[in-house]
């Protein structure tokens, strides 16, 4: 079971990253939105192109939390047959 505990603490980790890079995102979206309104528009291709980034982090992460998620389901199931046999 080190391999399945070892997979729940990596999506934990996953998740809180997650959670920081909403957080982040959400402080450039506001950052953005003042350049905007303050008409200095210098800045608001290189905050567009960070959250750009962020998301692309928030996917990798996502995908591999799926992977995660299949690896843990497979052992489950692994554990399960073997219970039966």
């Amino acid at each position: 079971m080190t391999v399945s505990n070892a997979l729940f603490n990596e999506a934990e980790v996953i998740k809180e990253t997650n959670s920081a890079l909403e957080d982040v995102q959400a402080t450039l979206a506001l950052a953005l939105v003042d350049s905007l309104k303050a008409g200095d528009h210098i800045t608001t291709p290189t905050i567009i192109n960070m959250l750009k980034d962020l998301e692309d982090m928030q996917l990798k992460y996502y995908d591999r939390l799926e992977d995660n998620e299949n690896v843990q389901g497979g052992l489950e199931n692994q554990a399960q047959a073997e219970q039966e046999e």
